[in-house]
């Protein structure tokens, strides 16, 4: 719940003001530039990452994480198609 200044949501976390907001939003961007550019497994992306944890709440990170992966999904069946991911998915 709240207390009595309003500063924390119901999960407990603090109220982002619109700069960290935006510092947030800015490393999320520049983390996943980095994992298009070099794969989700890259060591390069890893001071991307922690940045990315630090300025982010966690609820935040858990989200954009997912939407991130969602939106590769997404991408991968517009390319290759719902009917071939299925067969893939028979063969295993």
């Amino acid at each position: 719940m709240t207390d009595v200044s309003g500063t924390k949501g119901v999960t407990g976390e603090k109220f982002m003001k619109k700069e960290e907001r935006k510092q947030c939003w800015n490393a999320r961007d520049n983390l996943w530039q980095c994992l298009d550019k070099n794969g989700k497994e890259s060591e390069v992306c890893q001071g991307l990452r922690k940045l990315y944890t630090e300025l982010c709440p966690p609820t935040w990170v858990t989200h954009f994480d997912r939407k991130y992966d969602y939106n590769k999904f997404k991408e991968e069946v517009t390319k290759e198609g719902w009917k071939q991911m299925d067969e893939d998915f028979k063969k295993q």
